[in-house]
């Protein structure tokens, strides 16, 4: 699951950026599209293009085909479905809870104290021991 997750963040970061976000989106609206066709629908320059449509590549979203002199892109289905079904996910409650041992909440772990208790008896010995050390160098004056 940790590494759907790692991957869903990657690529929910490659379309937070708005211009890729919608090359995506025309990509989807046409099927398939020449990037002469996609560059012709925005107003920067081939290399631009080029930059976003590698990003888009490297996450999943996007299929690239060689034609002769032309570059075709398509929509990759199976990372659309992934992000897709991880939407609906988020719609669906609170799983049900599994016969595993639960989780200590935050609750039970302030009621249990032990760490919190270590550390002030830790701190109480110390200034105790700096207290004696005093006394010490004053008994010696």
């Amino acid at each position: 699951m940790a590494d759907n997750e790692e991957q869903l963040i990657e690529i929910l970061g490659v379309l937070a950026e708005g211009v890729r976000f919608k090359i995506l989106s025309l990509i989807a609206s046409k099927g398939e599209l020449a990037a002469k066709d996609i560059l012709a629908e925005f107003d920067f320059t081939q290399p631009t293009l080029s930059h976003h449509m590698s990003v888009l590549c490297a996450a999943g979203l996007v299929n690239s085909r060689h034609k002769g002199r032309y570059t075709y892109y398509s929509v990759n289905k199976e990372t659309t479905d992934l992000i897709a079904s991880f939407i609906k996910s988020l719609g669906t409650g609170p799983k049900k809870a599994s016969k595993t041992k639960p989780v200590k909440t935050v609750k039970s772990v302030k009621a249990d104290k032990p760490a919190v208790t270590d550390e002030a008896e830790k701190l109480k010995k110390s200034k105790k021991k700096k207290k004696k050390d005093k006394s010490k160098k004053k008994k010696k004056e």
